[in-house]
């Protein structure tokens, strides 16, 4: 197996830091289409973005009510 591939499985999908690791596609993340839990990018954008989230640990996958709670849109 690739080394990029045992990267991105190792990677939490859905965080900041599964971002990081280099799951950076928006189509290629798992999460994708998901109703509950983001990508890896738009996870690090919102992350980036928002206090609320910021202060969580890049590990934390971050669903969707976690992103509409930190815009302050319950």
């Amino acid at each position: 197996m690739s080394k990029t591939l045992d990267v991105l499985e190792q990677a939490v999908h859905g965080s900041a830091a599964g971002f990081k690791i280099g799951c950076k596609s928006r189509g290629g993340c798992p999460n994708y289409g998901s109703r509950e839990h983001l990508t890896c990018s738009r996870a690090y954008r919102a992350w980036v973005h928002y206090r609320r989230l910021y202060e969580l640990s890049p590990e934390t996958p971050i669903t969707w009510t976690m992103l509409r709670h930190a815009k302050g849109r319950h």
